[in-house]
């Protein structure tokens, strides 16, 4: 999406692809200054849970104290999935940021109201509906906590301004919310269902992590609600954990929405209340080891989450959906043995975008032509590119062509579309097999 133009862009986003829309046009603007290298496309993301990092902090102190801020900011931190989304080339570590900033604008204006704070609170409302629609059922969070706050304070105007500033933040978003809900169908409706438990451990990328993190939210809660701290405590549980229940609810039609990258902007005001949990022990030798502890937990999933070919595992700590697949491994074979004029053959399922994911790794001047391609997705605004209706007439008598396939394929004529398969055999004798990481680098060589 970063390298086609901004019309491109947009084109595509009428047929799918809304929800994201605001991070392809982020990204495409980003690239186009800083390029495309892997660092680059990363840092965005890293930057963002950064920024997430901080606020987390912030919101546990201003709720509970000075230490639960701390402790909560190391919680969030040490969060596998917290890593592996802090380096991805998607936008879920945006949301997350868009969640823990909105949740810190709308303590700042309860504290002391003003439209600059609210007009603050809006903007990072309209951040999360831009970048995960999914996540504005924080608001619900934060309907119930202000209404705790005026309950308490005995004054009321905070619930029209609130009212205001959720309105308009969602209005922004109303474009992307709207759009989202027209193509649901086609975006969203291969997710199974699954157990919320098993949800719960995926969201936060370990079994252990996922135990102690929700204990230490229980023990934050019951401990602070004994205290003059009840109502800060109360709202912050509110915000933690009735977006959950709400979403799962949801899921029970045709469309499961209780997925764990969807949810992953809870995980702020989880570690808020891990964080005020630990701090329930007062002494800071005490507070210290509770966070070594729970940094210890959290290696295995670390470990794991940082490893090669990890991005795809989303399922984990639950077994793989599916082989991982190395883009980088299958671009080596072909850059070692490229000739100029070799020309290039895809199949298989087009959402794992072999050709794009090699093509990446390839340098400027290894460019073989896919000869069966008769338009590109950018040229089509789609995701996926169509092919010729007749094989034999795309061919331009190219010597060489590379074949990329799925898994493992030993006969890699076999695994091609019949009409393309008989062409090839006709012209082409296999030269080469080399089997990578969930693919295979099949090498044809023109007969005669």
């Amino acid at each position: 999406m970063e390298t086609r133009s901004t019309r491109q862009i947009l084109a595509l986003l009428e047929k799918v692809d809304a929800v994201h829309g605001t991070y392809y046009l982020f990204m495409h603007g980003w690239t186009t200054v800083f390029g495309t290298g892997l660092a680059t496309v990363r840092l965005p993301s890293a930057l963002a849970m950064i920024l997430a990092t901080a606020c987390v902090a912030l919101v546990g102190r201003r709720v509970f104290d000075q230490t639960a801020g701390i402790a909560a900011g190391f919680v969030f931190a040490l969060v596998p999935t917290v890593t592996r989304f802090g380096q991805e080339t998607r936008s879920y570590a945006f949301v997350v940021l868009a969640a823990a900033l909105a949740t810190l604008f709308l303590l700042r204006a309860l504290e002391r109201p003003g439209w600059l704070r609210w007009a603050a609170h809006t903007l990072a409302v309209a951040g999360i509906g831009l970048v995960n629609v999914v996540g504005l059922t924080l608001l619900l969070g934060h309907g119930v906590a202000v209404l705790v706050h005026c309950w308490c304070q005995r004054r009321w105007w905070s619930v029209a301004w609130f009212g205001l500033a959720a309105a308009a933040g969602v209005a922004i978003a109303a474009p992307v919310i709207l759009l989202g809900m027209r193509q649901s169908g086609r975006q969203i409706s291969w997710i199974p269902d699954s157990a919320p438990w098993i949800v719960w451990e995926q969201v936060l990328g370990s079994t252990l992590l996922a135990v102690a993190v929700t204990a230490l939210a229980v023990v934050g809660v019951l401990t602070h609600l004994r205290r003059d701290a009840a109502a800060r405590t109360l709202m912050a549980a509110v915000i933690a954990m009735l977006p959950l229940p709400v979403i799962l609810v949801a899921s029970t039609g045709d469309i499961n929405y209780f997925f764990s990258k969807y949810l992953l902007f809870v995980v702020p005001a989880w570690a808020v209340l891990a964080g005020a949990g630990i701090a329930a022990l007062r002494r800071a030798p005490l507070v210290a080891a509770a966070l070594v502890v729970l940094a210890a937990l959290s290696v295995p999933g670390q470990l794991t989450l940082r490893a090669d070919l990890s991005p795809g595992w989303y399922t984990y700590p639950q077994a793989r959906a599916f082989q991982p697949l190395s883009y980088s491994e299958a671009a080596q074979v072909v850059e070692a043995g490229y000739q100029p004029g070799d020309g290039l053959v895809t199949s298989g399922p087009w959402w794992w975008a072999r050709e794009l994911g090699v093509r990446y790794y390839l340098p400027a001047d290894v460019s073989p032509r896919n000869v069966f391609q008769q338009r590109t997705a950018a040229q089509r605004n789609e995701l996926f590119g169509s092919d010729c209706a007749d094989p034999a007439r795309c061919l331009r008598d190219e010597p060489r062509l590379w074949v990329l396939l799925p898994a493992d394929v030993d006969e890699p004529l076999s695994k091609l579309p019949k009409k393309q398969s008989a062409v090839l055999a006709e012209r082409y004798g296999v030269a080469q097999v080399t089997h990578v990481t969930g693919l295979t680098v099949a090498l044809l060589q023109r007969r005669g």
